[in-house]
């Protein structure tokens, strides 16, 4: 879809890969593909792409937060890949690198982590989206990650 985004934008930021590890059916495949038809290939079609698109602009990748039940192993299409969601995070960050993009890894420092009982109920009450107060985390976290590069 970044295809679609507006062309004149001087900063952006991709937030993603919680999905792809919750619903998505594609293979992760391996570092080596470039098509859009594995997690692997997804992440270097569009980070090639906003490179592309936005040349000389600021693009930044946030890593997906903590989420309850992050550890089981989705494998959707019976490959036998090791799918949880820190492998998705770990291929966001390997790709992002070769790139040469910064990487806001906010499953590392984020400090939501919904398994801890009074950080779900203050920041994250479905264990998984962030309410006013959690996005108010990523937003400084997002304000000082963009200053500093």
């Amino acid at each position: 879809r970044f295809h679609k985004m507006d062309d004149n934008a001087d900063v952006v930021v991709v937030f993603g890969g919680t999905n792809d590890w919750g619903r998505g059916d594609a293979p992760l495949g391996s570092f080596s593909d470039r098509t859009p038809d594995t997690f692997y290939g997804a992440c270097h079609y569009l980070f090639r792409g906003l490179i592309k698109k936005y040349i000389g602009k600021t693009i930044v990748i946030m890593t997906p937060l903590h989420r309850v039940m992050e550890t089981a192993n989705l494998d959707y299409t019976n490959t036998g890949e090791c799918k949880t969601l820190k492998r998705y995070v770990e291929i966001i960050r390997e790709v992002a690198e070769y790139y040469a993009l910064p990487v806001l890894d906010l499953y590392a420092i984020s400090g939501l982590q919904p398994d801890i009982p009074e950080i779900r109920e203050r920041y994250m009450p479905d264990g998984l989206h962030p309410n006013d107060a959690g996005h108010e985390i990523i937003a400084h976290k997002l304000k000082c990650f963009l200053e500093s590069i």
